[in-house]
């Protein structure tokens, strides 16, 4: 049965509407509707019979010195509108009915439906039995065999793929049915796994993209080359292990690690039978697996020219200027963290002579041998274990994980089981950073990598619901697979990029990657794990915001400037003593450094609607550096760092500040002692944020405090260019991110940057 309010926004009072002596019960009410469903052995409800005629009878009340007058159960009747047998669209959940706007109700492809029945081991057990007695009776006359089903306290949840028509049938035929809606994504991936949908997978129909659109390199076991799933989005396909000349994957990861790079959600997608690719994929195989050949430990010496060969392999085998981000997630542990000549190659790389590359790196995970204890000791425990090589590498887009998967299979082997880690915390198998400088923030950023279900005797990684669908290497016996881990955030970062650059084709590498950090938040669950600074060195910069970059990289929502700071300039000056013979020059060339300052002027539509609303500000410096051939330190040719004029600070002041040749001096010529005012109270701070070639920070405060033009300033720091006299008039590209939002949304307000001003430093 079914309560309808008058008003959607009328909540009902749930309790006043069950008669437990008639064994009327509430199953639940509907979020979007505000209709509440009744199991009921009859239509009668005689109990609501007699309060509804008593609600026609108005009743004389004392209430206080005075008397009024009311009908009886307003609270429990006054809001209903109808009480009627539930229809179809009572039952429908939300996820059903979200489909059903995009296909209709005329679709014949077999879908995953969870069915909500009477029974649950806290009912007489012979609700639960007729419940399965039912159910599977009508299951037998569509040809179907016994359904999963799962026992929860208060009902019995069957798990069946069927038809929208078949389902119209089977609801109509039993009177056990509360609720039905699709599975959720985590279930779905648990009921896949279980029961692999073959002929769907054969006739998937997959879209290939544009003939130009980017690509994401996999850096891995190669890829099953003919898995329908995968066939039609694959660009190309190589090896470069010696002696072994296939590209084909016999050992499963490679087709991974591109499944869940092609794919946001495949669940969905096999749902609706058919995709299209935004994207192209690329494999080139560098191991057969994990510790053997290549992969082997005594190989380490060669990875670094594997890389490089790999990456080079990647760029030849077609003209053009494709835009490519790299996903590598072969790493491997080191302890203590150094930097290794691995992590060199793909700074190198990444920095391509000022070009840029886009590698997405895994962070690495927790060893296997060590996941219980880790798991058990969350999430204190991952401080032990430090990102693997060559995940420190400063070019590198280091990607750690997190999760929002808490859902544990709906299976009694899980009775006795817990998640380890909260929705929206960090995942228990990450590995994460060194907070001592001069180590950078690592990870940059967080992406999904699943959870960990753990007993008091195991820790569980492979949870069918707390790992993610993707494809398989055997795709005629077993094509679909989990994948999990920083492996699965190293994809899911790599396919975030390109998505990216479909939007904008001509950013920069290092543009995309300042965007995915500076559309990145922290969760409420992280921010309440850990404190500042270690929130920073486990989580990065938080989890990429995918529509916020995309509306960033569109110029909607953001102002980003792609620039070049110049290691020298040359400017003539007069010598300081003048030349003795005519003939010679009274003048001589000088290296002088500049920085550039822009001058950002606040929006006066904000500051004037309410200067006391909240705002989120947000800065983001992104660059590749080129490092130097000494391996037991970091050294760049030339670094970058940013800061900004603050709230109470005049532009001559902030000038003052970041330059010192700019400070008043004395009769004496020495400098005037002066105390400065400072920046923005930023989250992070200039000393942290500058360690790295990747630097963001937010501030948010009242908009009052952005009045004015505000100048931002990027300086160069010296590095080993200064030593080579060929680098004077080498430029560093960078590019320069900055957004103005309402606090908590991401609705930015559009800025302009004036033209960049250079001054001599």
């Amino acid at each position: 049965m079914a309560v309808r309010p008058s008003d959607p926004r009328f909540s009902l009072d749930a309790k006043t509407l069950a008669d437990t002596s008639s064994d009327v019960r509430v199953v639940g009410t509907d979020p979007d509707t505000g209709v509440v469903l009744l199991d009921a052995p009859g239509p009668n409800l005689e109990r609501l019979r007699e309060k509804s005629a008593e609600y026609g009878e108005l009743k004389t009340r004392k209430k206080g010195d005075g008397t009024t007058t009311s009908p009886p159960h307003v609270a429990a009747l006054g809001p209903v509108e109808q009480i009627s047998v539930a229809a179809d669209s009572d039952l429908a959940g939300v996820r059903l009915r979200e489909w059903s706007k995009g296909h209709g109700g005329g679709d014949d492809r077999k879908l995953w439906f969870e069915l909500a029945c009477r029974g649950g081991y806290r009912n007489p057990p012979a609700w639960s039995s007729t419940s399965r007695g039912q159910i599977n009776r009508q299951l037998a006359k569509f040809g179907h065999s016994v359904a999963q089903d799962f026992e929860a306290p208060e009902e019995l949840s069957f798990f069946v793929r069927l038809t929208t028509e078949e389902l119209r049938a089977l609801v109509a035929s039993v009177d056990c049915i509360f609720t039905y809606d699709l599975v959720p994504p985590e279930t779905l991936t648990w009921l896949v796994l279980k029961d692999v949908p073959r002929r769907e997978i054969r006739e998937f129909v997959l879209q290939p993209p544009p003939k130009d659109a980017p690509a994401v390199v996999v850096l891995d076991t190669g890829i099953s080359t003919e898995h329908p799933l995968l066939k039609n989005a694959i660009l190309h396909a190589s090896s470069i292990i010696p002696g072994v000349p296939s590209v084909e994957d016999t050992h499963g990861h490679g087709t991974k690690m591109a499944g869940a790079a092609l794919y946001a959600d495949l669940g969905s997608e096999l749902l609706a039978g058919r995709s299209q690719a935004n994207h192209w994929l690329q494999s080139v195989r560098i191991l057969v697996a994990e510790g053997v050949g290549t992969g082997a430990p005594e190989n380490r010496p060669y990875w670094p020219k594997m890389t490089v060969d790999a990456v080079s392999t990647a760029e030849t085998t077609e003209a053009g200027d494709r835009r490519r981000a790299y996903a590598l997630a072969v790493t491997f542990p080191i302890s203590p963290l150094t930097p290794t000549s691995w992590a060199q190659a793909v700074d190198q790389l990444a920095f391509n002579e000022g070009r840029g590359r886009l590698f997405c790196v895994s962070a690495g995970n927790v060893q296997a041998e060590k996941m219980f204890a880790t798991a058990t000791a969350y999430p204190d425990s991952l401080f032990q274990w430090k990102i693997h090589e060559p995940a420190q590498g400063n070019n590198a887009l280091t990607v750690g994980a997190y999760t929002d998967k808490t859902s544990l299979p709906p299976d009694l082997d899980y009775k006795e089981a817990r998640p380890v880690a909260p929705l929206g915390g960090a995942a228990p198998h990450t590995t994460t950073g060194v907070l001592e400088p001069p180590w950078p923030i690592k990870p940059d950023v967080v992406m999904e990598g699943g959870n960990i279900a753990l007993t008091e005797t195991i820790a569980d990684t492979s949870a069918d619901t707390m790992v993610s669908l993707t494809t398989g290497h055997r795709h005629l016996t077993n094509p679909l697979a989990s994948i999990s881990m920083t492996s699965e955030a190293a994809a899911r970062a790599a396919r975030m990029a390109v998505d990216i650059w479909k939007e904008d084709p001509s950013l920069r590498p290092e543009t995309v990657r300042g965007l995915l950090v500076h559309s990145a938040s922290w969760t409420g669950a992280m921010r309440s794990q850990f404190k500042e600074p270690d929130l920073f060195h486990v989580c990065g910069y938080g989890v990429p915001d995918l529509e916020l970059a995309r509306a960033c990289a569109a110029d909607r929502a953001t102002v980003v400037v792609e620039d070049a700071m110049p290691n020298f300039v040359i400017k003539k000056q007069p010598k300081k003593k003048p030349p003795r013979k005519p003939s010679t020059s009274p003048v001589e060339d000088v290296r002088k450094r500049i920085m550039k300052v822009f001058r950002m002027p606040a929006p006066e539509e904000l500051l004037l609607a309410d200067p006391e609303v909240a705002v989120e500000l947000r800065v983001t410096l992104s660059y590749f550096a080129e490092p130097s051939t000494f391996r037991t330190r970091v050294e760049h040719g030339l670094d970058l760092k940013w800061d900004m004029q603050g709230p109470q600070e005049s532009e001559e002041e902030f000038l003052e500040r970041l330059n010192d040749l700019l400070r008043p001096t004395d009769d004496r010529g020495k400098k005037v002692k002066k105390k400065y005012k400072k920046s923005f109270p930023w989250e992070i701070g200039i000393q942290r944020r500058s360690r790295g070639t990747v630097q963001s920070d937010r501030w948010s405060g009242k908009a009052s405090l952005l009045a004015g033009a505000k100048l931002i300033g990027v300086v160069p720091v010296v590095g080993w260019w200064d030593r080579r006299a060929e680098m004077v008039g080498k430029e560093l590209p960078f590019s320069l991110i900055i957004s103005i939002a309402a606090a908590g949304i991401y609705n930015a307000v559009k800025v302009a940057l004036a033209a960049p001003v250079t001054i001599e430093v």
